[in-house]
C-alpha cells in the first residue's frame, strides 16, 4: 500500500511541477502589467513549493518501502546487492533545485511588492507636500 501511495505522490509531484513550469512560461510570454506577472510568478512558486514537499514525502516513502523490502521482505524479493542508483540521487537533486527556485521566486515577489509600497508612500508624501492637501 505504501509503495502505491509513493508512486501516486511522485506522479502528483511531476504534475505540480509541470503546472508550475507552465505558469512560469505564461509569466514570461504574456502578462498585462508587472503586478500581474508577479502574481502569476508567485502562484507558480507556491505550486512549486507544494510539488517539492510532495516530492520529498514520496522520496521518503520510497526509501522506507525499499529498506523494509531489503530487511523484512521474502527471500526471493530481497536484492543480494542493492544501491539506490543515479535516479534516486537525481530525484533528491531535483527536490533541492525545486525548493531553491520556489523560495527565490517568493523572495523576489515579496521584495518587489515591498518596494512598490515604499515608492507609493513616497510619491503620496511628495504630492501632499507639493500641493499641500489636508491630511485626514
Amino acid at each position: 500500500g505504501v509503495l502505491w501511495l509513493s508512486i501516486v505522490a511522485e506522479l502528483l509531484y511531476v504534475v505540480l511541477l509541470l503546472i508550475g513550469n507552465i505558469l512560469m512560461s505564461v509569466e514570461i510570454c504574456y502578462y498585462s502589467s508587472v503586478i500581474d506577472g508577479l502574481k502569476i510568478n508567485a502562484f507558480s512558486a507556491v505550486v512549486t513549493v507544494l510539488a517539492g514537499l510532495l516530492g520529498m514525502v514520496a522520496h521518503m516513502m520510497y526509501t522506507t518501502v525499499f529498506q523494509m523490502t531489503v530487511n523484512l521482505g521474502p527471500e526471493d524479493w530481497r536484492p543480494h546487492t542493492w544501491d539506490y542508483g543515479w535516479s534516486y540521487g537525481l530525484a533528491w537533486t531535483s527536490f533541492a533545485c525545486c525548493m531553491a527556485a520556489a523560495v527565490t521566486t517568493i523572495n523576489k515577489y515579496t521584495k518587489t511588492i515591498l518596494e512598490f509600497k515604499h515608492k507609493r508612500k513616497k510619491l503620496e508624501r511628495s504630492f501632499r507636500i507639493q500641493y499641500k492637501f489636508p491630511e485626514y
